[in-house]
Order: C-alpha cells, then sequence, then structure tokens
C-alpha cells in the first residue's frame, strides 16, 4: 500500500528517487526545404509511439508573419529572415558556425538532459533561442570540465559539476557564463600534487568514488596523476561540494604516461566494481583503457600496476575527424543507457559531427569493451539513449517515399563477464529478420577489447515529418517523464532516504 511518506519520499526504504524518468524520448523535426508551407516537430517513447500534446497551426504564405519557434534565432536570426533551413541543411564538414547544420553533429548531446543548440521538452515544444554567439557560452568552451556520472536507473545528471585546475564547481545546467552555485579548492586532498590542470573526471554514485586525472596542461602534455577519492557522503546530496570531501573514507593516486592529443578529450566512466574506464579521442584515432581503482588494495603508485591491457586504439574504420585539439567545444562525449549498466565514449567518424566511432563498456566491469562504428560521412543525427539498455541516432537521409530510419543497438545488461563476447542485438529494415523465423538472435557476438560492431540501420516505421522530400533530425528531450509528471524544468532532488 503507497503512503504519503513513500511517495514523497520521506519514511522507510523504497522512498521515491525524484530525478528518475521514464523510459528515453526523442525530438523528430521535419520541415520542406523552405520551411515556409511544411515544418513539424513530434516526440516519441523508445516504442517509436508519439507522445506529447498535439497542436497544429495555419500560417500566412509568407514568413513576414512569424509565432512560435518560427521566431527563433534559427529561423529569423535578430528577426530578420536570412533563409536559414534547419531541416534540409546537410552537416558535412561543417562546425558550429554553421548553426543550421551542426543541431545534427554527435557532439550536440551527451549523458546530460540538454542539448548545445536548443531545449525541447517531452511535450512537443522546441526552442532554439539564440546560441550563435558561441564564444561565451558555457558548454562550447568549457563543457568537457563535465564530471562524467554513472547513476542509477533512470536518472541523467541533474546536477552539475565541473572540475577544473584544482577546484570543482557546481554549475547550473546548460549554456550561460552565469556564476558558479558552490566551489570547492580540494588541493589539500591531494597526495601528490605534482601535475594541477584536471582534464577529465567521473563519478560513480554507487560506490561514491570520484576519479580524476590531473595533467602537466591543457593540452598535449603525456604526465598524467589520477585522483582516486571515497567517501561516505554521495556528491549529488551533498549541500556544498566540500562536504564530499570533509567526509572522505579513503584516497589513493597513480601516476601514467598517456599519450593524448588534447588532454580536454580525457573522458572518465567509474564502474561499479571500481575499475576505471578512460577514454579520448587522438587525432583520428579514438583509444580506451581500463584501470583497477580500488583503494586499499596495495596496488601502488605505477599505472603498470593497475592497467587491465594497456590502451587500446579503435578497431573499426576512420577518416579525417575533429576533437578538443580543433577546439574545446569538439571534446569526446559520454552518454550512459537508461538502466545505466553500459555507457559510450565516443565522437564523430567525420570532421565535426558525422558517423560514430566510439568505446562501449560495461558499467558494472568496464574491462568488458568494444568499439563501435558508423561511417556516415553526411546526414547525420546525434546518438541518444534508447530503450533500456541501448542507444539510437545518425540517421538523417531522406524519407521521401520510405520510412525514417536509425541506428539502433542495444546490450545484455547482465553482460559483464570481460572473458567472453560480448553480445550486440541490432534491429532491420525489415521486423520478420528481427523477429525469426529460427532460434538465432538478430546481432552479433563482438569480441571483447578488439572486437568492432559496425552499426545497421533499423527502419522505424515513422514517416519523415513530410510528404516529399524530407530530412528528419533528431533532438535530446530535456526531462522523459515519471509518474505522470510533464514538467520538464524539474530539478531533480533526491527522496529523503534515497542513497
Amino acid at each position: 500500500m503507497a503512503t504519503l511518506s513513500n511517495l514523497l519520499g520521506g519514511g522507510g526504504a523504497g522512498a521515491v528517487d525524484h530525478r528518475k524518468e521514464g523510459l528515453p524520448l526523442f525530438g523528430l523535426y521535419g520541415s520542406t526545404s523552405d520551411q515556409n508551407t511544411h515544418m513539424t516537430f513530434r516526440v516519441f517513447d523508445s516504442g517509436m509511439k508519439m507522445c506529447g500534446s498535439p497542436w497544429g497551426a495555419v500560417c500566412n504564405s509568407t514568413t513576414n508573419y512569424r509565432f512560435g519557434i518560427l521566431g527563433d534565432a534559427s529561423h529569423a536570426y535578430n528577426m530578420d529572415d536570412f533563409g536559414t533551413d534547419i531541416g534540409h541543411d546537410n552537416l558535412t564538414s561543417e562546425s558550429v558556425g554553421d548553426h543550421s547544420k551542426y543541431w545534427k553533429s554527435v557532439y550536440q548531446c551527451d549523458q546530460y538532459p540538454h542539448a548545445q543548440n536548443y531545449t525541447a521538452s517531452r511535450d512537443g515544444f522546441i526552442s532554439w533561442q539564440n546560441f550563435h554567439h558561441y564564444s561565451s557560452h558555457f558548454e562550447y568552451d568549457n563543457g568537457w570540465t563535465k564530471v562524467n556520472h554513472v547513476l542509477p536507473e533512470g536518472v541523467r545528471p541533474r546536477r552539475m559539476f565541473c572540475n577544473r585546475r584544482n577546484s570543482l564547481r557546481e554549475m547550473y545546467p546548460g549554456n550561460s557564463s552565469c556564476p558558479a552555485i558552490d566551489h570547492y579548492d580540494y588541493t589539500s586532498h591531494k597526495l601528490d600534487n605534482t601535475n594541477t590542470y584536471a582534464c577529465g573526471t567521473g563519478y560513480n554514485e554507487k560506490n561514491k568514488m570520484l576519479v580524476m586525472v590531473h595533467s602537466a596542461d591543457e593540452g598535449s602534455s603525456t604526465a598524467k596523476t589520477i585522483h582516486i577519492f571515497e567517501s561516505s557522503k554521495c556528491l549529488n546530496k551533498v549541500t556544498k561540494i566540500k562536504d564530499y570531501f570533509a567526509n572522505l573514507t579513503s584516497t589513493e593516486y597513480f601516476d601514467d604516461t598517456w599519450t593524448t592529443q588534447n588532454n580536454r578529450d580525457m573522458t572518465v566512466a567509474v564502474g561499479n566494481n571500481k575499475w576505471v574506464g578512460f577514454g579520448h579521442k587522438n587525432g583520428n584515432n579514438i583509444r580506451y583503457a581500463a584501470y583497477n581503482c580500488k583503494n586499499g588494495d596495495s596496488l601502488g603508485t605505477a599505472g603498470s600496476g593497475r592497467v587491465y591491457i594497456g590502451w587500446e586504439d579503435f578497431n573499426g574504420s576512420t577518416t579525417t575527424s575533429y576533437g578538443a585539439n580543433e577546439g574545446s567545444q569538439y571534446y569526446t562525449k559520454f552518454n550512459t543507457t537508461w538502466d545505466g549498466t553500459w555507457g559510450m565514449i565516443f565522437s564523430p567518424y567525420y570532421y565535426y559531427g558525422c558517423g560514430l566511432t566510439g568505446w562501449c563498456m560495461s558499467l558494472e566491469n568496464p574491462r568488458k569493451f568494444i568499439s563501435v562504428n558508423q561511417t556516415k560521412t553526411s546526414r547525420s543525427n546525434p546518438y541518444l539513449a534508447w530503450g533500456r539498455t541501448g542507444f539510437h541516432g545518425g540517421w538523417s537521409d531522406n524519407t521521401d517515399s520510405e520510412s525514417w530510419r536509425t541506428y539502433a543497438f542495444s546490450f545484455d545488461p547482465t553482460d559483464s563477464d570481460h572473458t567472453t563476447t560480448t553480445k550486440v542485438f541490432d534491429g532491420s529494415t525489415d521486423s520478420n529478420s528481427v523477429i525469426k523465423n529460427d532460434n538465432t538472435f538478430k546481432g552479433s557476438d563482438v569480441t571483447n577489447k578488439t572486437g568492432n560492431y559496425s552499426l545497421v540501420e533499423s527502419r522505424t516505421g515513422l514517416h519523415g515529418g513530410n510528404y516529399t522530400t524530407c530530412y528528419p533530425v533528431m533532438a535530446q528531450i530535456d526531462w522523459w517523464g515519471n509518474f505522470g509528471n510533464t514538467d520538464s524544468n524539474y530539478g531533480g532532488m533526491f527522496g529523503s532516504d534515497a542513497e
């Protein structure tokens, strides 16, 4: 029987964690080439069923009359129409300066609920506002300082901690240069201060472990010190950051030499078993390694005594692609499945946003990992969490006389044994090949460490949004909803005894 206390987060065990969301949603935008005669934005759940609030409008034939999203900057910069087509414009080799193309980039989204260029709610409302002046906005310059979180099922980060030099700061999520909420200099808690430039940080809420990579600079220095903190306090529950460090239960570090083109690409995934996956872009390549970060096991301060098998180079196809060395806004991204059992460290296959080069790893045991690859050089889309334990995205090709497709793949949430192959489930353009008339599964058994999974397209059955030429674009939804809650601005507070 439900009680007021467990519904509202007080009282006994089983209190609601109000950050928890339902299964992932995504938006799909489609339009005519002139955006004048037809434009649509729809929100779908993980089963490709439409949700959100239906709406419609009949407009004058000229864009001189505008309202709603037609008044946004991507449609009319400073309300002076410059003919931008955010639906049909094709991202190939363009960078952030091409605003109408870049929102299709894989760099657009990560595990955080907000996107770089826009805000989209579960009710089907999307707004681009005006993010044209990138240089002054947080996400583009300093988004690489964000802490990568491993969180409970259905939870995305609702607090943003940013680590730079020897300071951890809390910011409000999004694009701004507004003041920090909190600041803490943790220098006194480090056991070695040789390297002072934080260049990648991960946190695991289950074991309350915070792992930081410090280097000699924010550029290409190879010297690395990895600091491991464990606390009795959850970082996402403390009122002040200092409370986490004031209640440390163990602290260790180790040194190593890691080759990287730019240290701002460093990404950290802290596993539930206290092994940690480190990944970063290096030239056209993306590298990954797992290290034992268990405190109290007398592992020493040398990385050689903690590394699993050494750094693994990407096992799929690569071509010209850019990361943080070409601009800190192109930092390597991190995302997790809805259930928190698998993570993905990724960057584009081509230039600033097309295709996919990445590593997927078990977040129970980061020693279990495979590379994933998609070799598109145009018509890209971001990659988002999908279903309970998968990802999808990448497809923005013409849906004229075709249904919209996506690259969807999923993992076995119980598969964390790094000595066995990784089972990857995938889709098809034909449901009969997914639900087969035999006893085989649709997908691949991928060799751990050295195996690569090449993504295959899945047909969704959805129309693109316009009856003729249309290049649908996917959008991140800022609140997937839960318990009937449709408030996209919900702050994500805990139930009182959720740990």
